[in-house]
């Protein structure tokens, strides 16, 4: 993975956590429970995205051991 993907996927990363904070802070505010279902299905998509992105950075990560020894 080159440096620019890293930085890309890590700017990612970052502004998927920020949205789950303000999602959960919705979610906290909303009396709507049609409205807090479809903020729930946004927290969970967006933690998906959040394990993916990470998993792209840890297997990254590993390839990059692997090919250097």
């Amino acid at each position: 993975m080159t440096d620019a993907e890293r930085l890309a996927i890590e700017s990612q990363l970052r502004a998927e956590r920020i949205c789950a904070k303000k999602v959960q802070v919705y979610m906290s505010a909303s009396q709507d429970s049609a409205v807090q279902a479809i903020l729930q299905q946004m927290a969970e998509k967006g933690q998906h995205h959040i394990s993916i992105l990470n998993n792209m950075l840890h297997n990254a990560d590993f390839y990059s051991e692997l090919t250097q020894h």
